[in-house]
């Protein structure tokens, strides 16, 4: 198993990119899903943007974890995207019919 990290930073135009590496799955998708909901909710930023290059794999809470964010992001306005995608992650999203839901990038 892949070890697992977050880290979230700040652009300059207020945009918070929240990057991950290693599995999104069961163990680690409850602290992504607050992480997201959280920053969404209480940040408020312009964007929030979810940096998936490092991950390696993703299961349905994973994909219900990012799906939670988008939510809470949309509910308050602010805006929502997935990018940098490892294959193995963008061929998920793209079976569950997510790619343009989550406003994949790159």
């Amino acid at each position: 198993m892949a070890e697992w990290m977050m880290n979230q930073r700040r652009l300059a135009d207020g945009t918070v990119v929240i990057e991950i590496r290693g599995e999104i799955d069961v163990a680690h998708a409850d602290q992504l899903r607050s992480q997201l909901v959280a920053t969404a909710t209480a940040v408020r930023p312009v964007r929030i943007v979810v940096d998936l290059m490092h991950v390696t794999f993703i299961d349905s809470s994973g994909i219900g974890a990012l799906a939670a964010g988008q939510n809470a992001a949309r509910s308050v306005g602010v805006g929502f995207a997935v990018t940098n995608p490892a294959p193995f992650v963008r061929q998920q999203l793209r079976m569950m019919g997510l790619t343009d839901t989550f406003g994949v990038e790159g």
